[in-house]
């Protein structure tokens, strides 16, 4: 594999990939995108240990420096962004490749962003462009892939029956303590201010206004009261990470609708590690689950659930999110908010379906319900589409051979 990137006096030169150092720090798509990596034929040299500052733990540090020397990789790849790794790549004259899958990503606020030896791969297309905006110009808007032969596998030792669940919903309801809005006391002008803001967010599908629409004094009690502003490492961005927490308050709303209004009329099971309100527990229509693992029991949810819901937190702004990939890549059948990479990649009622609100959803499900073999064949082109364009080890050969 071949990595391209302009130089330091700006000539583009070509390194070649035959080694790869990946930090491994707990995320559920790093055993995949190892697989992925080797089936690239790369070699793959694995590195441990937790962060207890992202620019400064000397110990992290040593221990990587040391990696770097003794295994001389040609590049070292990690999910997310962490500065202290950019630094060292940038000492040692390493490309440091960083596959962003979630936003907001607060790291990618450091000034090392400008480093050099970047090459940050996001899979949020407006969240892409703010970033080059603060000044670096080696971050690429890159979709996510799927693993879809490892779930084949998992789901192919399973004999289960199609229908294990009528409607499934896999994910955080965003009510805990990282929602830091839901548990701070706001001044009552603030309060109400967010409140009206976050109704009318709600209504809106495909474009995020939060940031736009918050005041700076809002914005700057939010923050404050909240505790949100990083350190001096960090680029600053009052209003930007108000609009955030905002954003998280308004997923948590979102999915607490979405999950009271279809239990209301069909059978849903939700599984889930967040803590469930009460009033989920005595919905009779609603069955609450706890986590199911992402390796191998989400696969078996998705690939046996008649129908898959998708909602996007509203921190993803336009990307498509991993969860919609997965399900399409189990040969799930997947019901998601409007997004609009989403609706770019994928054609609405052939391969995936859309909905833009909750009467939409409610009448979609009632109707996918009742329709099992256009239910059927909506999932089979999905499958395909994913299995295509959005193949994990297709997506990791393709990032490796990035030119800026």
């Amino acid at each position: 594999m071949y990595l391209n990137f302009a130089g330091m006096e700006g000539k583009k030169c070509t390194i070649m990939i035959k080694k790869v150092l990946v930090y491994r720090w707990g995320s559920v798509l790093e055993p995949p995108l190892i697989r992925a990596l080797h089936k690239n034929g790369t070699e793959c040299v694995e590195f441990t240990g937790i962060l207890s500052d992202y620019h400064a733990d000397w110990e992290f540090a040593g221990r990587l420096i040391e990696k770097l020397h003794a295994e001389k990789p040609d590049a070292v790849f990690s999910y997310d962004y962490f500065p202290i790794i950019s630094m060292l790549c940038e000492i040692n004259k390493i490309p440091y490749l960083s596959w962003i899958y979630d936003c907001p990503q607060y790291t990618l606020l450091s000034g090392t962003v400008k480093n050099s030896v970047n090459r940050i791969f996001c899979f949020d297309a407006v969240y892409t462009e703010r970033i080059r905006s603060w000044g670096a110009p080696g971050v690429r808007h890159f979709p996510l892939g799927a693993d879809t032969e490892g779930f084949g596998q998992i789901i192919g030792k399973e004999k289960q029956e199609e229908t294990a669940a009528e409607i499934s919903f896999v994910g955080d309801l965003y009510g805990g303590e990282k929602n830091r809005l839901r548990h701070t006391l706001l001044s009552d002008y603030a309060a109400g201010y967010v409140d009206g803001l976050i109704r009318a967010q709600l209504m809106i599908y495909g474009y995020n206004f939060l940031a736009e629409a918050l005041s700076e004094d809002v914005a700057a009690e939010i923050v404050e009261k909240c505790s949100l502003m990083p350190g001096e490492n960090y680029r600053q961005e009052p209003v930007r990470m108000a609009a955030d927490a905002v954003g998280m308050e308004t997923s948590a709303r979102e999915r607490e609708a979405v999950l009271d209004t279809l239990s209301k009329r069909f059978p849903v099971t939700l599984y889930t590690g967040s803590q469930v309100p009460a009033w989920m527990t005595e919905r009779r229509l609603l069955s609450c689950q706890g986590y199911v693992d992402y390796a191998a029991g989400m696969p078996l949810v998705f690939h046996g659930s008649r129908i898959n819901l998708n909602i996007t937190a509203r921190t993803i702004e336009s990307g498509i999110p991993q969860r919609v990939l997965d399900i399409l890549a189990c040969g799930g059948f997947c019901i998601t908010n409007y997004q609009p990479e989403i609706a770019e990649c994928f054609t609405d009622g052939e391969e995936l379906v859309l909905y833009d609100g909750m009467e939409g959803l409610t009448e979609k499900t009632a109707y996918y319900l009742s329709h099992e073999e256009e239910r059927r064949r909506i999932a089979r082109k999905g499958w395909e589409r994913v299995k295509k364009e959005f193949a994990l080890e297709e997506r990791v050969r393709e990032l490796l051979t990035f030119v800026n």
